[in-house]
C-alpha cells in the first residue's frame, strides 16, 4: 500500500468517524430531556431507598431492643 493510498483511506475513515459521531451526538441532545428526567426518578428512588434503610433499621435495632429487654424482664 503507497502512502497517499494510505492518507486517502484515513480521511475517508476519519470523515466516516465523524459522520458517525456527530450522529450518536445529535441522538443524545435529542434525549436530553428524557435523560434528566431518568436521572431525577433515579435519584428520587435511591433517596427512598436510603430513607427506608435508615428508618428501617432503627425500627429493626428498637423491635429487637424491645424484646431482648422484655425477655430480660420475664426471667
Amino acid at each position: 500500500m503507497e502512502i497517499n493510498e494510505a492518507l486517502i483511506r484515513l480521511e475517508a475513515h476519519e470523515k466516516e468517524c465523524l459522520v458517525r459521531y456527530q450522529n450518536i451526538k445529535d441522538t443524545l441532545n435529542k434525549h436530553h430531556d428524557r435523560f434528566d428526567k431518568l436521572e431525577t426518578k433515579a435519584q428520587s428512588g435511591f433517596e427512598r431507598i436510603e430513607k427506608l434503610m435508615m428508618y428501617g433499621g432503627t425500627f429493626v435495632i428498637a423491635i429487637l431492643s424491645l424484646l431482648i429487654t422484655v425477655l430480660e424482664f420475664m426471667r
